[in-house]
């Protein structure tokens, strides 16, 4: 091992150490009273997230069954809007469903930027044990890759809503799901995409947003996580820009960001975790959103980006409180 990845691991340990000793101080900000109502969806926004609704094809295959809840992979077409190329024809999830009886209640889980959902399918198994369905969408393309220009990342985003929209019809659909209680969970680009999706899909009621920011261009400006500087440092390269210019136009052509989004959200039906040491997101951006939110009820965890994992049975926990609250399911006496 290099001494600078020594340095490296030793730091996340040390991360790691403090966030543990420190969860059982995690600060809490209720939300902001008296509530900011949000502002009227502008006709325009609302034609740009709109798409041909009618009947589907759908799969579903049975992948795993427990005696509280059964697991299913889902797949049905992508419905694009009039000039509209997807870059993923097939909306594909997997569905959690609870065994639990009678109409429940359902979240949509929206999933971080990479890898093959580990950490999303532990979270969906939990809340299914519990009395929620879940769907955990699927989501293979949302990074920027040289051969294509900055615009495409515009594409990819407002495709990312249009399959969590299509996926609530789906959801709404099941017999055992209570239409009427249907909200959304999300952490990291996956909290972001439930932000998004808060302000134009009104049948999700309420949202939980771990370890989110905004806007887009700030925080691809502004990370410090290699995951993210390395292959932008490809793209820069390969298309002829510098950060200060890719920043530029990023603003001017992505529409589809969290803080733009932010106004149109009701800030009571909103659960915001934030990481105060992030290095990825970055902590004054998780606080800009929140500021855009209005202030909604927030958690500040005392941990980075990535050692926030470490405290995943508290964020769990007090995410279960805030969805039962929400929408009205009691916990088993």
């Amino acid at each position: 091992m290099s001494a600078r990845r020594s340095r490296r691991l030793k730091s996340s340990v040390a991360q790691a150490c403090a966030a543990l000793a420190l969860c059982g101080g995690c600060a809490s900000a209720p939300l902001r009273t008296p509530v900011a109502a949000p502002a009227p969806l502008p006709v325009d926004v609302t034609a740009y997230y709109a798409y041909p609704s009618g009947p589907r094809d759908v799969t579903m295959r049975l992948t795993r069954e427990t005696s509280r809840y059964r697991e299913w992979l889902v797949q049905f077409p992508f419905s694009a809007p009039a000039g509209f190329t997807p870059t993923e024809p097939t909306v594909e999830l997997e569905w959690f469903e609870s065994r639990q009886e009678g109409r429940r209640p359902a979240v949509l889980f929206n999933p971080i930027l990479g890898g093959d959902y580990p950490l999303e399918r532990g979270l969906c198994r939990f809340l299914a044990s519990h009395g929620f369905h879940v769907a955990l969408v699927h989501r293979k393309t949302l990074k920027i890759s040289p051969e294509h220009p900055v615009e495409h990342l515009e594409t990819l985003l407002r495709q990312g809503v249009l399959r969590i929209r299509q996926a609530v019809d789906w959801m709404a659909q099941q017999p055992g799901v209570d239409p009427d209680r249907m909200g959304s969970f999300g952490i990291s680009m996956g909290g972001m995409a439930s932000v998004m999706a808060a302000a134009v899909e009104p049948r999700l009621r309420v949202h939980v947003a771990a370890l989110a920011g905004g806007s887009l261009p700030d925080i691809l400006a502004t990370t410090h996580d290699t995951l993210l500087t390395k292959p932008m440092a490809r793209y820069l390269a390969a298309q002829g820009l510098d950060l200060v210019s890719l920043e530029a136009r990023l603003r001017e052509t992505v529409r589809t960001d969290p803080l733009r989004l932010a106004p149109y959200v009701d800030p009571s039906r909103v659960l915001l975790f934030v990481a105060l040491a992030d290095r990825t997101i970055g902590t004054a951006n998780a606080q800009r959103l929140r500021r855009a939110l209005r202030y909604p009820r927030t958690i500040f965890l005392p941990a980075g980006h990535y050692t926030s994992y470490l405290l995943l049975p508290y964020v769990r926990r007090e995410s279960l409180r805030f969805l039962r609250r929400h929408l009205a399911l009691q916990p088993p006496s």
